[in-house]
């Protein structure tokens, strides 16, 4: 017998997978993965795929497991890789969720099965492979480029940088990674936005939470699992004012070195990048953003354009409580004058140049 949804839930359940295909895929989903993920996933499906397009997914270490990802993604492609052989479980999981299978075949150590899901024709390719730094590259020429990258109590196989490395370089620049656990210091990587609700335990999901980054840079090298990003979104928020403002004694203390310190961990961050066309761009992104914008009000600390941002951030993720609101109007508004904003650009720039000598 089927669950019987709540009027509260179908909207969103909607969302993550349309009334196509046999009658009680909806039902028939939630009964397998509860109305809780059902949601998230659906939210997911917002980021990765909004559009549903045909896309093609790389999930390792997967099992049997076709619908968190089909839900997710709506890949038409997905390239899955267990040590062990699930080609039967994942043909019952198809069914289980509605599916029908059209076609299944096997070559040396792959199986393919064909199937119709929502309305689309689609292929799940199982590698059989116990994936380790002998045989990931193998693995990953077999599986090609892919637009999402999905992991969910994968054995934690990216933790080891070398196999992160191949996985995070065979993804589309643009494309996602869909996580269980925290990858914001990854070098490619630029984090999207959930709601914030998504976080409670009641959202469980694999090893943690679930985590969605954009993949922005292709580069490779070691330097992939330097903490690259961290240290540039700490120059542009030194730059800009967020950590004191703009005031004298901001400029004083910007002069004192702990913006030089900034520059200088992330010059190390950038030499340490195998040289290639990516290693180009990035010394323009780095020019652009701390030496040429004028500096964004926006992150100044405590501006009314700062105060106002950070307002809005928190109404888009359901997190400004009335305490978080009246504290926000307790601040002090700084208002900076046009002397002090040019002083304080022209003295980041005398360090940037002191730094990262001949860029400009």
């Amino acid at each position: 017998m089927e669950k019987k949804l709540t009027s509260a839930s179908r909207e969103s359940i909607q969302d993550a997978v349309l009334l196509y295909g046999p009658k009680g895929v909806e039902g028939r989903l939630v009964e397998l993965l509860g109305e809780k993920r059902m949601e998230l996933l659906g939210a997911v499906l917002k980021i990765v795929n909004s559009e549903k397009k045909k896309i093609t997914v790389f999930y390792p270490s997967s099992g049997p497991d076709v619908a968190n990802v089909l839900v997710a993604t709506h890949a038409t492609t997905l390239h899955l890789a267990d040590k062990d052989q699930h080609t039967d479980g994942i043909k019952k999981r198809i069914e289980d969720i509605g599916g029908r299978i059209q076609k299944v075949s096997y070559s040396g150590n792959k199986s393919e099965i064909d199937f119709e899901w929502a309305g689309e024709d689609r292929k799940v390719i199982l590698h059989q492979i116990n994936i380790d730094k002998s045989n990931v590259d193998k693995l990953l020429a077999e599986v090609g480029q892919y637009d999402v990258y999905f992991e969910k109590k994968s054995e934690r196989l990216s933790s080891d940088p070398e196999i992160r490395e191949n996985f995070v370089g065979n993804l589309e620049t643009g494309g996602h990674a869909i996580l269980d656990y925290e990858a914001e210091r990854h070098i490619g990587f630029e984090k999207e936005q959930l709601d914030s609700k998504y976080d409670g335990e009641n959202y469980q999901y694999g090893d943690g939470r679930m985590r969605i980054y954009r993949k922005r840079r292709s580069v490779s090298g070691v330097v992939c699992v330097m903490r690259f990003n961290e240290a540039f979104s700490d120059a542009v928020y030194r730059r800009n004012g967020g950590y004191s403002g703009v005031d004298d004694s901001a400029l004083e203390s910007l002069r004192k070195g702990g913006y030089e310190a900034d520059l200088a961990k992330l010059k190390a961050l950038y030499d340490a990048i195998p040289e290639g066309k990516e290693k180009a761009k990035i010394k323009a992104e780095i020019v652009k953003e701390l030496h040429e914008k004028e500096i964004d009000i926006s992150e100044i600390l405590d501006t009314r354009q700062n105060i106002q941002k950070q307002i809005a951030y928190l109404k888009s993720t359901r997190a400004l409580t009335p305490e978080a609101y009246e504290m926000f109007m307790e601040h002090k508004v700084q208002k900076p004058t046009e002397q002090q904003l040019n002083e304080f650009r022209e003295e980041g720039n005398k360090i940037f140049k002191k730094v990262f000598k001949d860029w400009v």
